[in-house]
């Protein structure tokens, strides 16, 4: 809805026209119900710790896959009157290639039968989560079982129904030539984690196949336990802590098998 001009009248005091006064109504009741939300959410964990955002910002025009946004004066679509000369107001289009920057993948990216974006449960994108510090494997090696159980041994262990990060060191090598040369993950460092109760993981990597490998298979270890992987995570070093809270929700996009998501973490 197009908010019409500020009117100021004696000692500068402001008067709206009544459809800004609703929209100002309406947004704060929004501001309550968010508030709220979020409190709900994390209160135990931000009041004592602090937020850290784990996902790479989108710059258009510099990701390896599509990525444009396209801008125009809004009036366009929806006719406004009265708009005062140079006010802004756009809206856009979008181009984007669904597997970009730091995203998350569902089952029916692999399953004809998977969940989408729209019908994945919500509560298997939040909550408890273990970071697991990979920094000290060598590069284009292949992480096994047994560096990955001494990596979550190191964090504490995974409980089960956790959500595992994986701190490869990569993020900052993101869209350069050096991102290519991350170790990759062995299937049998997957089945571990499989097997220890994850029930979503992220990388800092561009994902968790082996080169050359045939028929996704670390894509199935995960996918077809309804274990959603992110790929691209970024911030991973900002952390302090190895257990945390996060945060993961793409737009629900029905026929959709991966977008671009936010990812917060809290400590």
């Amino acid at each position: 809805m197009y908010l019409k001009k500020r009117v100021y009248g004696q000692n500068n005091s402001i008067t709206f026209h009544s459809e800004e006064v609703m929209v100002r109504r309406f947004a704060a009741v929004c501001m309550i119900f968010l508030t709220g939300f979020v409190f709900t959410i994390g209160t135990s964990h931000a009041q004592s710790g602090k937020v850290v955002d784990l996902s790479h910002v989108f710059q258009p025009g510099m990701e390896s896959r599509t990525f444009d946004i396209e801008t125009f004066g809004a009036d366009g679509v929806e006719p406004a009157d009265q708009l005062v000369q140079g006010y802004w107001y756009v809206m856009h289009n979008v181009t984007l290639h669904n597997h970009n920057c730091t995203h998350i993948e569902f089952p029916y990216h692999i399953s004809e039968r998977g969940d989408d974006c729209a019908s994945f449960p919500l509560d298997r994108l939040c909550g408890d989560a273990v970071v697991l510090d990979l920094r000290d494997i060598p590069a284009k090696s292949f992480i096994t079982a047994a560096q990955m159980e001494k990596a979550a041994q190191k964090a504490g262990g995974i409980k089960n129904g956790d959500i595992v990060l994986c701190n490869l060191g990569y993020a900052e090598h993101y869209r350069t030539e050096k991102y290519s040369e991350a170790p990759q993950f062995s299937t049998e460092s997957i089945k571990f984690l499989v097997d220890a109760g994850m029930k979503m993981m992220g990388v800092d990597a561009t994902g968790v196949e082996i080169s050359g490998g045939a028929h996704n298979v670390n894509h199935h270890a995960l996918l077809d336990n309804n274990i959603a992987l992110i790929e691209n995570l970024a911030g991973l070093n900002k952390l302090s802590k190895s257990r945390i809270q996060v945060y993961a929700f793409p737009i629900a996009v029905e026929g959709l098998d991966s977008f671009p998501v936010r990812v917060v973490g809290i400590e």
